[in-house]
């Protein structure tokens, strides 16, 4: 666990050009409350994990104690929640793409009856060891490199706001490509009738930041940057999906502007747990959650006796040059 956050915080100095520049642009005080919310994290999502609390959970005071960062629990526990729909029973062959760290759904499920394939680009992040036993392979998540239908599911969560618009119709059919049963996104939405405002959202925040002479979080840069996801965009990739709401845009910016305050942010799941809650599930919401189920394909007269389908275009899709690096959960 500490090898892991050490390789956090280099890798965060190295993005910013050395601890020289880091503090050059963020001051002293705002470096220090960045490492210690870096180190908090880390060590209660091991306190949790070790006492065997995951988001099968509720989120509770000893969640909010040791992970104020609650949002992040509750995306994955609508996610396991929408898996079971995908796949009530039996083992499951799993792909997150664009997992990131913290072990992604191999922490999350901590299920032995679930074979799972973290994807990232970031051969760093893959390094975390939560999420023992998974597979991890380093590709481009626009070029995947599996034959069709190799996964029960495929899932990804809060990825396709950071793509480019282009990128991200060929994001979505790669995911629909691998997986045999469905595929479950998350992402921070916008649609045309208003029930998904996560522009105004995330650009209510980045006023409040700037108000205060703040840093911009890079994640809110590139929401802002690419363009929200439309509810109609998705749907159009994902015909027939289901979608839910979630993240009341005004309970979520109350919680993010705590949640970005120097030092504030330790008591962000406590407020969450005493004032948010209860408002969390109306609308309008902020994030979305989208199952797409995959129709089930008619066996083709024309296909040669002892030759399936999945065979014939998993050629193409072996066919594809791509750099790829696997390791193995540590």
């Amino acid at each position: 666990m500490i090898k892991s956050i050490v390789g956090q915080y280099g890798q965060a100095l190295k993005k910013h050009g050395g601890l020289r520049e880091a503090l050059r642009a963020y001051g002293p005080v705002r470096l220090v409350d960045t490492v210690l919310r870096t180190g908090w994290e880390a060590v209660g999502m091991r306190i949790l994990t070790l006492l065997g609390r995951r988001p099968n959970r509720p989120y509770g005071w000893l969640e909010a104690v040791l992970s104020p960062t609650c949002y992040y629990w509750f995306r994955y526990a609508t996610v396991m929640a929408e898996l079971n729909k995908l796949a009530p029973s039996g083992k499951v062959r799993l792909i997150e793409v664009a997992s990131g760290g913290n072990g992604g759904m191999a922490w999350a499920l901590g299920r032995r009856d679930t074979g799972i394939c973290l994807v990232d680009r970031s051969p760093e992040l893959l390094a975390d060891p939560r999420g023992r036993g998974a597979l991890r392979v380093c590709a481009d998540a626009c070029r995947l490199p599996f034959p069709d239908d190799s996964f029960d599911a495929a899932v990804s969560l809060d990825t396709v706001e950071h793509l480019p618009r282009s990128a991200r119709p060929i994001f979505v059919e790669e995911l629909k490509r691998v997986s045999k049963r469905g595929v479950i996104i998350t992402c921070p939405l916008a649609s045309a009738d208003n029930l998904f405002q996560a522009e105004k959202s995330d650009r209510g925040l980045s006023a409040m930041i700037s108000e205060r002479r703040g840093v911009q979080p890079g994640w809110l840069q590139e929401h802002l940057q690419q363009g929200h996801p439309t509810r109609e965009d998705l749907l159009a990739a994902l015909p027939g999906a289901e979608v839910h709401g979630a993240d009341n845009c005004d309970a979520w910016l109350r919680f993010a502007k705590i949640q970005q305050r120097i030092f504030l942010w330790v008591f962000a799941g406590v407020y969450y747990l005493l004032f948010l809650r209860k408002q969390d599930a109306a609308p309008p919401y902020r994030q979305a959650f989208l199952r797409w189920q995959k129709p089930m394909v008619k066996p083709n007269p024309a296909t040669p006796e002892g030759t399936s389908a999945v065979a014939i275009s998993s050629a193409s899709a072996q066919a594809r040059p791509a750099e790829v690096q696997v390791t193995t959960g540590q």
